[in-house]
């Protein structure tokens, strides 16, 4: 299994501490896949996403980039000549909708069992964990526009569903979807992410992570080991 990277959300400067540990697996000669078909284009064209990623890395060292908006009829040869996958946000209902029409979920699946590194942006990471009804609670719920009915995620956090953008105002919500769900949450902050290597998930960020069970809150700061 390749690397897996969740990060909270936000901008450049509250993801940086995950960005620079993302870079840090790529080779400077490598490509990097930027993915933003979850933005829906009300919000931000391609173009305008484009811009903002072109932002974000070269600052840190890196520019290599290239985008796809179209994941039909892509193969696993174009997949796997790239270092690192980013996954961007927007609406979470749209994107597992879109990654599985086309295909494109078995592909990424494939690409990270033979050693790649995929980054999951806000709704790019809650597709990543159990469940993504985690986007319908909290503040910045997603609707369901795409009349999806199997929100299942690819499942790759043992067996977490993943929260985005979190907030305390958020901790109801919460419980009440691991009860309603049955699915334990792991909730993180615009300016905090997770990340595996070797078989291990460490949080990174300027936020503490919160794993929620039916019963309890557990609060994960910066450098924390999930699952010891």
């Amino acid at each position: 299994m390749g690397q897996i990277f969740l990060s909270g959300g936000g901008n450049a400067n509250k993801t940086k501490r995950l960005d620079e540990i993302y870079l840090k697996g790529i080779p400077k000669s490598g490509r990097m896949l930027y993915i933003p078909i979850a933005m829906p284009s009300e919000i931000f064209s391609f173009g305008e996403c484009f811009d903002w990623i072109c932002a974000v890395f070269p600052k840190l060292g890196y520019s290599r980039i290239d985008m796809w908006t179209d994941l039909k009829n892509r193969s696993f040869n174009e997949l796997k000549k790239y270092s690192g996958i980013y996954i961007g946000g927007g609406n979470t209902f749209s994107l597992l909708n879109d990654i599985r029409n086309s295909g494109f979920v078995k592909l990424l699946a494939l690409y990270l069992k033979q050693g790649g590194i995929v980054y999951g942006g806000s709704a790019g990471a809650i597709i990543l964990g159990k469940s993504i009804m985690t986007a319908a609670f909290g503040g910045d719920a997603d609707k369901n526009s795409v009349g999806l009915r199997n929100f299942k995620g690819m499942d790759l956090v043992r067996g977490l569903s993943v929260q985005c953008h979190y907030t305390k105002n958020d901790d109801f919500e919460m419980f009440r979807f691991v009860k309603e769900f049955k699915s334990n949450v792991l909730a993180l902050p615009d300016e905090t992410g997770i990340y595996s290597k070797n078989g291990k998930w460490k949080v990174a960020g300027d936020k503490s992570a919160y794993i929620f069970t039916r019963d309890h809150k557990v609060e994960l700061k910066h450098g924390s080991q999930l699952f010891v």
